[in-house]
């Protein structure tokens, strides 16, 4: 069986989701990406395809989520960008057969997307699959094959800056479309769709209790 890690970068919490701003305070932002990423390690840590998930931080409370389920835990002192943080990460990453990197936004991953993701590399020693986010402007989902195959362009135009590096890479590439994995919350819109959607997770119950949503 393949080894494949998970990476999961987050920024200081009191930075995040600023996008936010009008809608919710800092404290609730701080809470809403903290149950965000609980729903996505309480996903990873339970997969049987997921060998071990490293999240890079330098945020206090996050360090203590990842003693929490058990994770490595790789300290991003400078905060130079998601790039900085995963090429951190990739030193851990390079005892493993494959990575993927996620963002810690993504609450509507479940176990049925990782065994997706787990059994698209299986047939290709060196293979990038992608998984865009809703916008397709950035990248939700970037698992490598092995884990050096190509350098990430995360804070830019992503998906297409990966897509064309990995095309260039010698590398089979894959593009997986997951309603799920596409869907993160950013914008106030993000909110509101997840609030009407079918789908059940704790970012939702969150989001419902702090705007009184019934």
């Amino acid at each position: 069986m393949l080894r494949l890690c998970a990476i999961i970068p987050v920024k200081s919490l009191a930075r995040g989701k600023s996008r936010l701003a009008t809608l919710l305070s800092m404290e609730e932002r701080i809470n809403l990406s903290i149950v965000m990423l609980r729903d996505v390690l309480g996903c990873l840590c339970s997969s049987p395809y997921i060998d071990s998930v490293i999240i890079v931080s330098s945020d206090s409370i996050i360090k203590g989520i990842a003693k929490e389920f058990n994770t490595v835990l790789v300290e991003d002192a400078y905060e130079q960008g998601v790039n900085s943080a995963v090429a951190l990460a990739d030193h851990v990453a390079s005892r493993y057969d494959a990575s993927v990197v996620l963002p810690h936004d993504i609450p509507l991953i479940n176990a049925f997307d990782v065994s997706m993701l787990y059994a698209s590399m299986l047939k290709h020693v060196r293979c990038v699959v992608i998984t865009p986010s809703s916008r397709l402007d950035g990248t939700n989902i970037l698992l490598r094959r092995p884990p050096n195959v190509i350098k990430t362009h995360y804070d830019e135009d992503s998906y297409i800056l990966h897509v064309r590096e990995a095309l260039t890479s010698d590398a089979r590439v894959k593009i997986l479309l997951s309603k799920r994995l596409m869907f993160d919350i950013d914008e106030l819109d993000d909110l509101y769709e997840l609030l009407t959607s079918n789908h059940e997770c704790n970012t939702k119950r969150y989001i419902s209790k702090r705007l009184n949503v019934k």
